[in-house]
């Protein structure tokens, strides 16, 4: 099956899990040995290739184990600078600006019923 936006996340759950039981069968891995060498248990890895809910670090571990870790670049690739931001050049974004109204620019504080 090929993941994309109009499949429901159990249903990419259990694609993704069925890739990682391919993959570690593919090594001719027990998943006793597979989950000693990610440093999981057994129980999470049966959990992951059944499509079901695990942490995001036993993911990474299980990946790093497949050989697959550098397909998180992929994933969520690291954003290029967009030309408008060469002036914050070196300083990272830190929260968002709040959206003000004109009265708030101009300092000048109204009861909101004078025109």
């Amino acid at each position: 099956m090929k993941i994309s936006h109009d499949n429901s996340n159990t249903a990419i759950m259990s694609e993704l899990g069925n890739r990682i039981k391919k993959n570690r069968l593919d090594m001719q891995m027990s998943q006793q040995e597979f989950a000693r060498k990610a440093g999981i248990s057994t129980r999470t890895l049966s959990v992951a290739e059944n499509g079901g809910d695990i942490r995001l670090e036993n993911l990474i571990r299980i990946m790093r184990i497949l050989g697959a870790i550098e397909n998180f670049n992929l994933l969520l690739p690291e954003l290029t600078i967009n030309p408008e931001d060469y002036r914050t050049l070196g300083k990272e974004r830190q929260r968002v600006g709040r959206k003000t109204n004109k009265e708030q620019k101009s300092g000048k504080w109204k009861w909101g019923d004078e025109e």
